[in-house]
């Protein structure tokens, strides 16, 4: 695959539009005559609710709808359906629909209880704080309501039993908001044929019209689902939400315009949250301490409602065997019911989890049996000749170098000179922590059946190109990639190529944004239906031509007779086909999924004063496949690295023993800022995959991975100087210093951690 050519080189329109404030979102969508919603939410967890008075709110000035969950049962609108979760031989399964609102019980804070409507915001703030609700306090639901099982549990115990050495570890998770730029909002226009033009902030567009025909049972292909530009989506975004369900059935009842944005303390309580993660993990090594066997045992905190979109872990607890030898691993894991928000996904999705878990362990055998931790991991990589491998836990990795990877990864850290930079912080007070870790993902998936992904190329009769791809951007430069792969292919600039995005009746359908799977799965998409063009170009041209296909070249966006000087434009080409349009139709799903890697080295200086913590330097070198864009991979790094950072950080929603939310702004919610973050040492590793013809692998989530573990391994290295042999994140200062006077650290969730 040839790389992008000069001319097709550089910034995008998207680029300038999104600097210059010039984005179209949906609250910048919402027309003159649209009603505005506002939810009324419990703010007490597991309730039940005696009553709730409404009419008050109904005779408020320019309110034209008090809607309650129990007014869309009598309507016949139930709930979001149950997603039925695994369990294992002998429990009881938990079926547990999430209605669209409470009806007789609130499960936790920020369930909506009610949407008023009005004529302005204003006016439906007023009659929200109108709505009266009483209610009692009823025990929390804690049921198990998940297990499942990865691997051969049997033989990983036997393997551990038969090892020289075992070690065992525990992390934890805290949960967490994704806290995107753009806060959660949607519009829902009706048309007079009952349609429904629905304008939605969602990384999934496609899901969002699915969804919203199964629940109500409309047509889809009366639906379009739009969403230009998106303000930051992560995984919170890939699916239909309760607001959006009502907002939508609500504006069909009224036959007008409703429109719903929340405000970020709203979506402090309201958003589905993340991570919320314990594992207890043992490991195996022989007397010459190759790795044998590690088995986990992850717990998941799955709130109020269960769904499998929350179960990310069961997934991707295969990552715990990471990039290493490991002949037996297993994995259960157990979600458990709370009074608290449901989960979803967040950038990873499980792969952080499984990455911290086992290099935080490895860390752990590293300093009880006295070994180096980089030459433990070092000599328990998987070698090239290793390859194609499938892991213990089904993994069917294909390609990679490993060695190489972690050899440049150690060069770019500059290891070799680490015992000076510690002994220089140590001479000033400071403790020095060094980190390095490797991370396996997998993208393109779900492993166990990858999904589609389609294109749809159309070339006017002016000759303008217009992709419209099924993936949907929300910042990974989508426009950018697939406006330099049509330039490359058809000698265009970039200004000759028009994008669409997020939009249902551009592309016959679309898996949206997730899992690493833009350039892997539509990427691949989009270079086919180029490929489709670019051959149906050069045979209309022959013709014309009077020679063989392979006597037409291409270039400058036009087809040219070789050694002749007779060339066709793109619109000569849609002349010669017919009145319309020119439009080409594509879809590629992977064989199987692919596994993009990386290595990681963070270190840190510590005031042991204060608990301060400084991040002195980071590396990484991953291993993408081939890289087409290098410009918009080193974005993707350093964005997903920077969450990854603040993951470990600090990012934590705190509760209290009643199950309040304590952190419900941003004054209370820590985010990283740009003097958190360090500067970041890039490489490339490029091993390409034939799963896809790009050859690429994804990096969208590679910086989370490894992020995150590449931190906390930095930090429990400074710690375990003055002794401290267990730490969790987040590692704020308060807890580094706690740990540091061997104190039990502040105590969240009501309880000590």
């Amino acid at each position: 695959m040839k790389r992008v050519t000069d001319k097709t080189r550089g910034g995008r329109i998207e680029d300038g539009r999104l600097l210059r404030g010039q984005g179209r979102y949906v609250a910048d969508m919402v027309p003159a005559n649209a009603l505005h919603g506002v939810f009324v939410r419990a703010d007490q967890a597991s309730v039940q609710i005696v009553r709730l008075g409404v009419d008050v709110a109904e005779s408020m000035p320019g309110v034209v709808m008090v809607l309650t969950g129990a007014d869309l049962a009598a309507a016949g609108v139930g709930p979001f359906d149950s997603d039925p979760m695994p369990v294992g031989e002998g429990e009881a399964r938990v079926d547990l629909p999430m209605p669209l609102m409470a009806i007789g019980v609130a499960r936790h804070v920020g369930e909506p209880l009610a949407l008023v409507v009005a004529a302005s915001r204003a006016q439906a703030l007023d009659a929200a704080e109108a709505v009266e609700v009483d209610v009692l306090l009823e025990p929390a639901d804690t049921r198990l309501a998940a297990s499942a099982t990865v691997g051969d549990l049997d033989e990983a115990r036997n393997a551990l039993a038969r090892s020289a050495h075992v070690i065992h570890h525990s992390v934890t998770l805290p949960r967490m908001v994704a806290a995107p730029l753009e806060c959660r909002g949607c519009l829902a226009v009706p048309g007079p044929d009952g349609s429904l033009t629905f304008h939605t902030s969602t990384q999934n567009p496609y899901a969002i019209r699915r969804s919203l025909a199964d629940q109500f049972g409309w047509d889809v292909d009366a639906l379009q689902v739009l969403s230009p530009d998106v303000g930051g989506s992560f995984g919170l975004k890939g699916f239909l939400t309760r607001e959006e369900a009502v907002v939508a059935w609500a504006a069909g009842q009224l036959a007008q315009p409703v429109s719903w944005v929340a405000t970020r303390s709203e979506t402090m309580v309201a958003d589905h949250q993340a991570r919320g993660v314990t594992g207890h993990l043992s490991l195996g090594l022989d007397s010459d301490l190759q790795f044998t066997s590690v088995i986990a045992a992850f717990d998941v905190d799955l709130g109020a409602y269960p769904h499998r979109r929350g179960f990310g872990i069961m997934n991707n607890a295969s990552g715990i065997t990471g990039m290493y030898r490991m002949p037996h691993a297993a994995a259960t894991v157990r979600g458990t019911l709370s009074p608290r928000m449901p989960l979803a996904p967040y950038r990873g999705n499980g792969r952080p989890e499984a990455t911290l878990a086992i290099e935080q362990l490895i860390d752990v055998a590293a300093r009880q049996l006295g070994a180096d931790p980089v030459a433990l991991r070092r000599a328990n990589l998987l070698r090239s000749d290793d390859l194609p491998h499938e892991t213990a836990m089904g993994f069917p990795i294909d390609v990679g170098d490993f060695e190489q990877g972690f050899d440049q990864l150690v060069a770019l850290a500059d290891h070799h000179n680490l015992p000076n930079r510690k002994a220089a912080a140590e001479a000033r007070g400071r403790l020095h922590g060094f980190g390095l870790i490797s991370c396996l993902e997998s993208s393109g998936g779900p492993v166990s059946k990858p999904k589609p992904d389609h294109c749809r190329l159309t070339v006017q009769t002016n000759g303008r190109l217009m992709i419209a791809p099924g993936v949907t951007s929300s910042g990974q430069g989508h426009e950018t990639a697939f406006a330099r792969m049509a330039g490359d292919r058809l000698g265009l600039a970039l200004d000759e190529v028009d994008y669409v995005n997020g939009d249902t009746s551009a592309v016959v359908d679309g898996r949206g944004s997730g899992g690493s799977s833009g350039m892997v799965v539509a990427g691949t998409a989009v270079s086919l239906a180029l490929d489709q063009l670019v051959q149906e170009g050069k045979e209309i041209a022959a013709l014309q031509f009077d020679c063989d296909v392979d006597g037409v070249l291409v270039a400058d966006g036009l087809f040219r007779e070789a050694g002749g000087n007779r060339a066709l434009s793109l619109s000569d080409l849609v002349a010669q086909r017919g009145p319309e349009a020119w439009v080409i139709n594509q879809r590629f799903v992977p064989d199987a999924a692919v596994f993009p890697n990386g290595v990681h080295a963070c270190e840190v200086e510590i005031d042991p004063e204060t608990g301060a913590l400084q991040i002195t330097r980071y590396s990484v070198v991953e291993d993408i496949g081939t890289v087409h864009n290098p410009d918009l991979v080193a974005g993707q790094l350093h964005g997903g690295i920077a969450m990854g950072l603040a993951e470990a950080l600090g990012e934590q929603v705190h509760y209290d023993a009643e199950g309040q939310v304590l952190t419900g702004t941003l004054m209370d919610y820590y985010l990283a800022r740009a003097a958190d973050i360090p500067m970041f040492r890039h490489g490339n590793v490029e091993v390409a995959t034939a799963r896809n013809p790009l050859g690429v692998k994804g990096v969208g989530e590679a910086g989370t991975v490894g992020g995150v573990a590449a931190l906390m391994a930095a930090v429990s290295d400074a710690l375990a100087s003055r002794g401290v042999t267990t730490f969790d994140l987040p590692a704020t200062p308060q807890r580094i210093w706690a740990a540091l006077q061997a104190l039990p650290p502040q105590h969240t969730d009501g309880a000590p951690q």
